[in-house]
């Protein structure tokens, strides 16, 4: 399934820029900037920032092994 993890991941960054105003509006400074909500908040992001990147370099990945392997010319040999 290739074809599904560019959409995935479209996905998951179209949910990050739409989530991330909220959700840093709920990480209320409660006396320290490095409270759990805020230590919580960081690791979701960049979670799922992460995650988001490599479907997506997995993805293009595939395709160009695929076009090298289908086109039949150029490449190293």
């Amino acid at each position: 399934m290739p074809g599904t993890a560019p959409r995935v991941a479209a996905l998951l960054w179209a949910l990050l820029i739409a989530l991330t105003p909220a959700a840093a509006a709920w990480a209320r400074p409660v006396g320290s900037a490095d409270g759990p909500a805020d230590v919580a908040l960081a690791i979701g992001l960049t979670t799922a920032a992460a995650t988001a990147t490599g479907l997506w370099l997995r993805s293009r990945y595939r395709r160009e092994e695929a076009e090298q392997r289908g086109g039949g010319e150029g490449g190293d040999p």
